[in-house]
């Protein structure tokens, strides 16, 4: 497989953007019917926007909810707002899971963001997508449908859910490009949270490693790694400008499906918390079992994973 390499025009090109919070400050779109056309892509625009705010993201196996809880409501602003519009937000902050399959990801919590002159606590939430009609039900039980005619949306479910997302919530999806806004993702959290990208100082001895923030602030060019239900390798060069480079068919549905096959387990959940009382040794062939021990001459020590 060939793979491009980056020219010296897109490397100089790419030497031109430190990472400046000022390109991104309208980065976070949020849509309804008022400011849709009619293919249904948000138009840009600065006017506050009615609650609540939510994005999805609907992959192949899993799907994630980001919701935009607002912690600036002033005493009037609490005084109209619709009741149902209270009790989705409670609904969503106040528990972890949601039915037999949904989850809150508490440790993933951004607070103190900024978006569109409002200031809040981003919640990630995902369910898998085999459960969309359950979430559909759910979201429509909790009057969701009322208060949301539109909800930015990005993912091939975006595409396959469409009608579903109609039929059931009278609900449009503002679809965006996958990979477009995988990287506005990762520079605007970086930009709020500088802790978002870190690596492992000495990640060979694992016990003893230690978690690092990496400096993100010059970050091009880079090469980011989308593991998803399969994957793909973009070479970023700038905001804008990158390639998909690579990818395989391999990743996340064919973890989880090995998992199913060989466990019994039903749900990603199961498989994590099954890998998590697991021993790897048991099944992967390590140095020392090839070489007796450490391989000295390349440093590599026994217990070093050689094939899985």
């Amino acid at each position: 497989m060939k793979v491009p390499v980056a020219t010296s025009a897109e490397m100089k090109e790419a030497e031109k953007f430190p990472l400046n919070i000022s390109d991104f400050t309208n980065l976070i779109e949020v849509a309804n019917d008022d400011n849709m056309d009619k293919n249904n892509n948000v138009k840009r625009t600065d006017e506050y926007m009615s609650m609540p705010w939510f994005g999805i993201d609907i992959g192949g196996t899993l799907t994630k909810l980001v919701y935009f809880e607002p912690k600036d409501i002033t005493p009037d602003e609490k005084n109209t707002e619709a009741n149902s519009l209270r009790k989705i937000r409670k609904f969503l902050t106040k528990n972890s899971s949601y039915g037999n399959t949904g989850l809150r990801d508490t440790h993933l919590q951004m607070d103190d963001v900024d978006i569109r002159n409002r200031k809040g606590s981003l919640h990630f939430i995902r369910f898998p997508t085999s459960e969309m009609s359950s979430f559909l039900s759910l979201a429509k039980s909790k009057g969701m449908a009322d208060l949301v005619t539109a909800v930015c949306a990005t993912g091939g479910g975006a595409y396959k859910f469409e009608k579903d997302f109609m039929h059931e919530l009278n609900m449009k999806l503002a679809k965006f490009d996958e990979l477009d806004t995988l990287i506005k993702g990762v520079l605007f959290s970086e930009l709020r949270h500088t802790t978002e990208c870190y690596y492992f100082n000495n990640a060979r001895d694992i016990r003893n490693s230690q978690k690092m923030a990496y400096d993100f602030s010059r970050p091009y060019p880079f090469i980011l790694v989308n593991v998803g239900s399969g994957v793909s390798l973009l070479a970023v060069y700038g905001p804008n400008n990158y390639k998909r480079i690579s990818g395989t068919s391999l990743g996340g549905g064919t973890f989880l499906g090995l998992c199913c096959l060989l466990t019994g387990c039903t749900s990603y959940e199961e498989a994590i918390e099954l890998a998590t009382k697991g021993d790897h040794t048991k099944v992967d062939k390590l140095v020392k079992d090839i070489y007796g021990g450490d391989y000295a001459r390349f440093g590599l020590p026994g217990d070093l994973v050689a094939s899985r």
